[in-house]
């Protein structure tokens, strides 16, 4: 059984097909036991002190995913091929287990529940990213894998909003049943990933060999890189404070402007931002120098927070429908966002020649991307912060857009300095 799985999954013609579809089923099958509860508002759950329930929630959870990506610093950098899909299974069944406790244990304890759902999860993506990256086709097949970043969140509040609205199912109940329906398929696209075919010998000429990371080798890339790199953490901090409150509380954004009786409206609004964006990250394949690849990765992101400061000015005027305004900054947020997975870390990595992987760079990012979020929540919370989430969001997104604008306009100066000064370091040695 194992050699028929070996041989059609390393076919030329089916490997890639099937990476892609896995890897989107792989995370999708995880936004399926993280995002799902996002389709409940919880009016009824009351944790004393005067607290917004949900927001006490979100919080609970995104505390749980930032120390996943804290430990995941060491654990992704640091993981072996042969671990990969044990520790996969072993995540999302315990947070499935943890949505099943979420709706049956007493109102304080549902906090401490997605607590603990949140906690293995922030490593998911490192474990999916490691099986595609390093390949001449990795933007190709990070795009499938980002694709779930926009459409599947959007997907499975649906299928909560759904099971809600058609199947009598509770609130508490709806995000452990929504999880149940798509762990099959999560499970089938493990199997394929551990089977798939790894990077050839062409793209580890191309993209450098991915390794581990050790403690040394950690350090020694930060003290070389550290100006530049935390450039782009900012941006990607940014970045992710303003996506994560877009994600999170959509439902609620949707109620204020009318739409509370239309639960297709979060995903059908998400289709054109994720095949724009998606289009645009995949055709990042066809670029083969990693500097100039690079540097379209920034200039897009310059593009983006302008795309967003632009489209909310003319929605905060009342010039652009919410619609529209959500498709609009929807792409400004998210072309960055997905280029940062897709194209600059794996671009990043392979012009800087150094020995390790992509896991590394995006789990600094992510820890403290997923800080600054909880950051903001408990400051919204804590200082009673009482705008509507319509005037949140606007106020966010422009403060974002100028602050993302300047930080990648920074960082992309840095790395093309930090890249001619190695060109003549190497021109250098060779003359010598």
């Amino acid at each position: 059984m194992r050699e028929k799985v070996n041989k059609f999954t390393n076919s030329k013609k089916m490997s890639t097909a099937l990476i892609i579809a896995a890897v989107f089923l792989c995370y999708t099958g995880m936004y399926a036991i993280r995002k799902s509860f996002l389709a409940g508002q919880y009016n009824d759950l009351s944790l004393g002190f005067g607290l917004n329930a949900k927001i006490i929630l979100v919080i609970s959870q995104v505390l749980g995913y930032m120390v996943s990506k804290f430990v995941g610093i060491k654990v992704i950098s640091e993981m072996k091929k042969e671990k990969r899909a044990l520790w996969l299974v072993c995540f999302i069944t315990f947070s499935l287990v943890m949505l099943g406790l979420f709706a049956i244990v007493p109102p304080k304890l549902k906090v401490v529940a997605l607590f603990f759902n949140g906690l293995p999860l922030g490593m998911v993506f490192g474990i999916v990213f490691s099986y595609i990256e390093g390949r001449k086709n990795t933007e190709l097949l990070a795009a499938a894998l980002s694709a779930t970043f926009i459409f599947s969140t959007g997907l499975v509040k649906t299928v909560g909003l759904l099971l809600m609205r058609d199947f009598n199912v509770s609130e508490y109940n709806m995000p452990f049943f929504t999880g149940l329906i798509f762990f099959p398929l999560f499970l089938l696209s493990v199997v394929v990933l551990n089977y798939s075919k790894g990077p050839s010998e062409s793209d580890i000429i191309e993209r450098s060999e991915r390794q581990p990371m050790y403690k040394n080798e950690r350090k020694d890339f930060i003290k070389a890189n550290w100006v530049g790199y935390f450039g782009l953490v900012a941006v990607y901090v940014v970045l992710t404070i303003v996506r994560d409150f877009r994600d999170n509380f959509i439902v609620e954004f949707w109620a204020d402007q009318g739409y509370s009786g239309t639960p297709k409206i979060i995903t059908l609004t998400e289709i054109p931002v994720a095949i724009s964006v998606l289009l645009i990250a995949a055709a990042g394949t066809l670029i083969r120098k990693n500097k100039k690849a690079y540097n379209i990765g920034m200039g897009l992101t310059v593009l983006g927070s302008v795309m967003v400061l632009i489209s909310t000015v003319m929605f905060k005027n009342h010039l652009m429908s919410p619609v529209y305004w959500m498709i609009a900054s929807g792409i400004g947020v998210y072309l960055p966002y997905i280029l940062f997975h897709c194209l600059i870390f794996e671009r990043l990595v392979a012009l800087l020649s150094f020995k390790g992987n992509v896991g590394f760079l995006f789990y600094i990012a992510d820890a403290f991307g997923y800080l600054g979020s909880v950051v903001v929540l408990v400051l919204k919370e804590v200082t009673g912060f009482n705008q509507s989430w319509s005037d949140f969001f606007i106020s966010l997104n422009i403060t974002s857009a100028v602050i993302i604008g300047m930080l990648a306009l920074f960082s992309m100066w840095y790395f093309n300095r930090r890249f001619a000064q190695k060109k003549l370091k190497a021109e250098v040695i060779l003359c010598s």
